[in-house]
C-alpha cells in the first residue's frame, strides 16, 4: 500500500510538491467508504481537476515520469470514472424528480464544462470537414445516466441521436430523463456494448458522426476494443469524435493511442488540447 506519510525523501520541487499533491489526494479518496456526491468527496475531486487543469506546463512531464505517480495512475483513473457515474447517478434521480426538471438540469455544478467540451466538438468538426446540414444521426457512445452531452449536441445540431451505454440503469434512468426533457423520439437510448460488434453496428447504423466518451474502454485493451467494433461498424467516410485526454489530465482520463485509432480503420484528422477549463482533449477521425 503506498503511504505518503511513510516518504521521508519527497522532492521538494514545485513538480514533487504537485506529485505530493495528487497522491495525497489519492490516497484520499481511496479512503473514503463511497464516493457518491458529499461534501467531502466533491472537495477531494475538485481540489484533483485543479491539480490537474491549472499545472504547469514544465512540471507536467516530471510527475507523469513520477513511478509514484506511474504506479496508482491506473486505479486513479477507476476512482475518478466511479465517482462521475455517481454523481451523474446521483444528478440523474434528482433531475427525474423535479417538478421543473429543465431548471434542475440547469443547477447541475458542471453543466458549464459540458456546454464548452460541446461547442469545442463541434468546432472540431467543422474543422475536419463535417457538414451539419448533411448529417443523417449521431450516436452517443457511453451516455451514462445522465446524458448532458447528447443532449446538448441534439440542440445544437437538431437531428437525431442515437445514446448507447452498457450498463442497465444507466440505460433507464437516460431513458426517463430524455423522455422529459427532449421532444418525442428525438433522442433513443439503448443498451449496448461499445465492444461488441454487433451491438454496435445496430447502435450506429444511418449515423454520419460517432462520438466517443472518454470513459468508454478505461484500459488500452478495452479502448482498443472499442474502437476497433466502432471503426469496423460505421460506414466510409464517417467522423468519429474521441474524446481523449493530455498532459496531467491522463490522470482523470484515459488517454488515445493514435496507433490504435489507425488499427481500428480510422484515419485522425484533427487534435485539439483545451488549455482552459475544459479536461477532455477531441480527436476527430473519418473511417477511411
Amino acid at each position: 500500500m503506498l503511504s505518503l506519510s511513510a516518504a521521508p525523501d519527497w522532492d521538494v520541487t514545485a513538480a514533487g510538491s504537485l506529485s505530493h499533491r495528487v497522491l495525497r489526494l489519492y490516497e484520499q479518496l481511496r479512503a473514503q467508504s463511497d464516493l457518491a456526491p458529499s461534501p467531502v468527496v466533491n472537495a477531494l475531486f475538485a481540489d484533483l481537476v485543479d491539480a490537474c487543469v491549472h499545472a504547469d506546463a514544465e512540471d507536467v512531464p516530471s510527475v507523469l515520469s513520477d513511478p509514484r505517480i506511474t504506479g496508482v495512475r491506473s486505479d486513479l483513473i477507476r476512482l475518478c470514472a466511479q465517482g462521475e457515474s455517481l454523481l451523474e447517478n446521483a444528478w440523474a434521480r434528482r433531475v427525474l424528480a423535479a417538478d421543473h426538471p429543465g431548471a434542475e438540469t440547469a443547477e447541475f455544478p458542471y453543466l458549464g464544462n459540458y456546454e464548452q467540451l460541446a461547442r469545442l466538438e463541434l468546432h472540431a468538426l467543422a474543422g475536419a470537414g463535417h457538414r451539419p446540414e448533411t448529417t443523417r444521426r449521431l450516436c452517443f457512445v457511453g451516455g451514462g445516466p445522465l446524458p448532458l452531452s447528447a443532449i446538448l449536441l441534439y440542440r445544437a445540431l437538431g437531428i437525431r441521436v442515437t445514446v448507447v451505454d452498457r450498463d442497465r440503469e444507466a440505460v433507464e434512468l437516460s431513458r426517463r430523463l430524455v423522455d422529459r426533457l427532449v421532444p418525442a423520439e428525438q433522442i433513443s437510448v439503448v443498451l449496448a456494448d461499445a465492444a461488441s460488434p454487433s451491438d454496435i453496428a445496430r447502435a450506429v447504423a444511418d449515423c454520419d458522426v460517432v462520438v466517443v466518451a472518454a470513459l468508454v474502454g478505461p484500459t488500452r485493451a478495452q479502448k482498443r476494443a472499442a474502437l476497433r467494433a466502432i471503426g469496423r461498424s460505421v460506414e466510409p467516410g464517417t467522423h468519429v469524435l474521441i474524446r481523449s485526454a493530455d498532459g496531467l489530465r491522463t490522470l482523470l482520463y484515459p488517454t488515445v493511442d493514435i496507433s490504435d485509432v489507425q488499427d481500428a480503420g480510422l484515419a485522425p484528422e484533427l487534435l485539439l488540447h483545451p488549455l482552459g477549463e475544459v479536461v477532455n482533449s477531441v480527436l476527430v477521425t473519418r473511417r477511411r
